[in-house]
């Protein structure tokens, strides 16, 4: 172990080796990206836009800015709508979700300066910092890493509050001026950004500043008043603690699970399976953690070391989250411990804690250690890139059929039909495109899509398709052997009337084993059967290829009501 320390402490390799991880990262994200909006992003970018723009007085422009959607203000998100708007004349989605992701690189830059203070010396800080980039840029969090809101929010937050905590735990009355601007700028783009002033607070009282831990008590205090001023009535709070309370096992349990779904590397296994080893290693981590907080919450001197109360005001925070999640959220379904969009809570949870663990190991034991550890977190990110990789790419050409549905039939973004959601998405992408803000992708898929236009001809060559109208979703199976899902590579369900065209991604099967690489031929798609209009529709397959797209049609059909 001693020679491969030393090897990696090679500072030339130190570099490289922490900037793989980051160069990988970013050019799995240009060849993935999409400029497609999702349902939320409606709201909080283009409807938001207009109503700013349009705003008759100042006033009413800053009610924009700050008015709610659901339970959180996103003031952060809005304002970078803002600049992307003002910057180009228009909103391109992709772009805003590179800008979302690129605070992971801010957070990587936090903890590098935050290590270097403690070490002292760049070069130790850096062989620190070697599992940071394997645990923040992976593909596990890839919902949240495609969807404009969720960068801009997920992400954004802890970014924010870092940043915050950063400049708080500097004992100076100008950093902490700049710390509350940055924490009333926090509370604004995200509920959970108001679990920063108790962070901060317990920072403040283990340096013992006095006076800046009051300061900063009122305005937190301020900050809260002025964010519930005006809010929407919560959405069943009250039944988050009845669910609790009558559930306490399964809560701590929800709670170990998602502190702990960094190791979720088997998302192919049947769920209940899935929760084992996630709950381990949350298990584990929490035990480390417990003991390091305890002991240093309960000095009888004040804290001196920026690091350790750096340290100390992320961990709180980020376990504040991940506790309120298990609080509120696992009451609608204990699947959401594992929930992707929130998997970058215990991604930074963990990146923060192998900082600090490094800090705690002598110099024997780094040497011993440090390389099994970064050994470790290497083999979760290439094997994180081998299991999601495959649920990024299918992502990827969902969100491209649902944008054809879109452009064609007016509903695929969100809503389901005839209804107001459905309509206001379809208003909203309509003046996006009358205003010449944006335009959804014409073609969606590939321009082989112009095929799906002419008139339905059967083909022989067209697979018998397994077809399961159920009252709710239209579930079709195939049995193709050698089924391949690739960049330009896929089959789309087509389901066409003599009115309406709808696409739907037809993921590949996947075995329910851990046994990930095993093949299981075939595909299976379920469509809602809210998303389409009422008639008889045909089906067919739209295949998708490098060379050229072949739609194939049989003498199968389907009746939606």
């Amino acid at each position: 172990m001693t020679q491969l320390y030393r090897l990696l402490a090679s500072p030339r390799l130190t570099i490289a080796l922490l900037l793989l991880p980051i160069a990988g990262f970013f050019i799995y994200f240009f060849v993935l990206r999409y400029n497609i909006p999702w349902f939320d992003d409606f709201e909080n970018i283009p409807y938001f836009l207009d109503r700013f723009l349009n705003a008759p007085s100042a006033g009413e422009a800053f009610a924009a800015l700050v008015r709610p959607n659901n339970e959180h203000r996103v003031v952060y998100a809005r304002l970078i709508v803002l600049g992307q708007y003002f910057l180009t004349g228009g909103l391109n989605f992709a772009n805003l979700m590179l800008w979302g992701n690129a605070g992971l690189v801010l957070m990587f830059f936090l903890l590098f300066r935050a290590l270097r203070q403690q070490e002292r010396l760049s070069e130790k800080a850096l062989v620190g910092l070697l599992p940071v980039p394997l645990l923040l840029f992976t593909a596990q969090s890839y919902i949240m890493t495609f969807t404009a809101i969720f960068s801009l929010q997920y992400l954004a937050i802890i970014t924010l509050v870092m940043l915050t905590l950063f400049v708080l735990a500097t004992d100076r009355p100008l950093y902490l001026a700049i710390a509350l601007g940055l924490g009333l700028l926090s509370t604004f783009s995200m509920g959970n950004g108001l679990l920063l002033w108790p962070a901060g607070a317990v920072m403040l009282f283990s340096q013992r500043r006095w006076l800046g831990l009051g300061v900063w008590i009122g305005f937190g205090a301020i900050s809260a008043y002025l964010y519930f001023l005006g809010y929407p009535v919560q959405q069943g709070n009250d039944e988050g603690f009845a669910y609790v309370i009558q559930h306490p096992l399964q809560t701590i349990a929800g709670f170990l699970i998602f502190a702990g779904s960094v190791f979720d590397v088997f998302p192919s296994l049947p769920e209940k399976f899935r929760f084992y080893l996630p709950f381990l290693a949350g298990l584990i981590l929490m035990i480390g953690l417990v003991y390091w907080l305890f002991t240093t919450l309960f000095r009888s001197k004040k804290n001196s070391s920026f690091f350790e109360v750096f340290i100390l005001g992320c961990l709180l925070f980020l376990l504040a989250n991940i506790a309120l999640i298990a609080f509120f959220r696992l009451r609608f379904y204990f699947g959401m411990a594992l929930h992707i969009p929130y998997r970058i809570y215990a991604l930074a949870l963990w990146s923060v804690t192998s900082v600090l663990l490094f800090s705690r190991l002598s110099e024997s034991m780094r040497v011993r250690v440090w390389p099994a550890v970064w050994f470790l977190f290497l083999g979760l990110n290439l094997f994180s890139y081998v299991t999601y990789l495959p649920h990024a790419v299918e992502r990827r050409k969902q969100m491209q059929g649902l944008a054809y549905n879109q452009l064609h039939s007016e509903i695929g973004l969100g809503g389901s039909r005839n209804t107001e959601l459905a309509r206001y998405i379809s208003n909203l992408t309509a003046m996006m495109r009358t205003r010449n803000w944006y335009h959804l992708p014409d073609p969606a898929i590939t321009p082989d899509e112009r095929l799906l236009t002419a008139p339905v001809s059967t083909t022989a060559s067209t697979i018998p398709l397994r077809i399961e109208q159920r009252s709710d979703y239209v579930i079709v199976d195939g049995n193709e052997a050698n089924y391949e899902v690739g960049l330009s590579t896929g089959i789309y369900l087509v389901m066409k009337s003599d009115r309406y065209t709808y696409l739907l991604f037809a993921p590949k099967n996947r075995p329910v084993t851990y046994a990930f690489w095993r093949v299981t031929p075939g595909f299976s798609a379920a469509l809602p059967i809210d998303m389409m209009q009422p008639g008889r529709y045909r089906i067919g397959l739209f295949r998708t290829r490098p060379d050229q797209g072949v739609v194939q049609f049989g003498n199968q059909y389907i009746n939606v009501p």
